[in-house]
């Protein structure tokens, strides 16, 4: 078990990388955690050295619907009786676990999607568990908590329904999964978005905080976030040139480009092929709206 004590009130217990991510605890007026991905043992440990149990938590936070960040949300939801606290957008998907699913692009006709649902009940479990959202909140709503307060950041692109949260005393943000890893920014899905996610990028680039939280860093705790925003936020075009030099060597369609996986070293598994697949069609459209790239009845050609 590992955590990270921020100030006496805020701390982290490290999950670390997919699939599962750092979940921020705050012991104040209540006893909140904010997306409890880490390992549920690591949680449990982290509060017995605080005098205090599972049962004891009063509210979960969720910053979007990513079954590695709800892992263990409805269990300890059952456990505690604690209140599930989510977005307007996060909130129906959590309460609908096929609406949640569709959201993701795993819908009933996805071919993937068993071996999908089969990849989060052996490496999330519980992220598909039945729950429901007793407070749904908006951008900017704060939350009081005695000596921490805390605000809701919309950061979209990585899913529409991203957001981060702000605490407010001692001016960090928990930027969730604009998380600098050196993987760099995932935008896996259909309604993933690459100019939302390098807006959102920008936006938190010109706050003015005392460091950022990520949700899969070791070392979770940024404070030079200006420089490493802009080295996460260059990936995104690093990519983007790696597709285009391949349909200028001669790749026509999604799948020869993704024959040669850009993103992922190396594709073992057909979900992670998938998401592949999303993030390179994300790229295509964007080399098309950018007018370097050409769809001539269904190939794709370098303009």
């Amino acid at each position: 078990m590992s955590f990270v004590k921020l100030t006496d009130n805020v701390y982290v217990v490290i999950g670390g990388a997919f699939p599962k991510c750092n979940s921020i605890v705050i012991i104040a007026d209540e006893l909140v955690v904010i997306d409890p991905g880490c390992p549920v043992e690591d949680l449990r440990a982290f509060l017995m050295t605080q005098d205090l149990q599972l049962k004891d938590i009063n509210t979960i936070i969720l910053s979007h619907i990513h079954p590695d960040h709800i892992t263990h949300t409805a269990r300890l939801n059952r456990l505690s009786k604690c209140r599930i606290t989510a977005n307007e957008i996060t909130a129906p998907l959590f309460n609908d676990k096929e609406e949640m699913k569709r959201f993701l692009g795993f819908d009933k006709g996805n071919p993937v999607r068993k071996l999908w649902e089969q990849l989060v009940n052996e490496r999330m479990y519980g992220a598909l568990d039945e729950g429901r959202v007793d407070e749904i909140v908006i951008n900017a709503d704060k939350f009081s908590l005695g000596e921490v307060t805390l605000r809701t950041f919309y950061a979209p692109g990585h899913l529409p329904d991203h957001m981060c949260i702000e605490i407010l005393e001692p001016n960090l943000v928990f930027t969730s999964d604009i998380d600098m890893t050196e993987f760099g920014p995932y935008y896996g899905h259909p309604n993933s978005s690459i100019l939302d996610f390098k807006e959102s990028i920008r936006k938190l680039q010109h706050g003015k905080y005392n460091g950022l939280i990520s949700g899969h860093l070791k070392e979770p705790l940024v404070i030079d976030y200006k420089e490493r925003l802009a080295a996460y936020s260059r990936q995104i075009g690093l990519r983007e040139d790696l597709v285009l030099a391949a349909i200028m060597d001669g790749a026509k369609s999604i799948p020869e480009i993704t024959a040669n996986p850009i993103i992922y070293p190396s594709l073992t598994n057909p979900v992670f092929l998938q998401f592949e697949t999303w993030m390179i069609e994300h790229h295509v459209a964007s080399l098309i709206g950018k007018g370097l790239v050409e769809d001539h009845r269904g190939e794709l050609k370098a303009v």
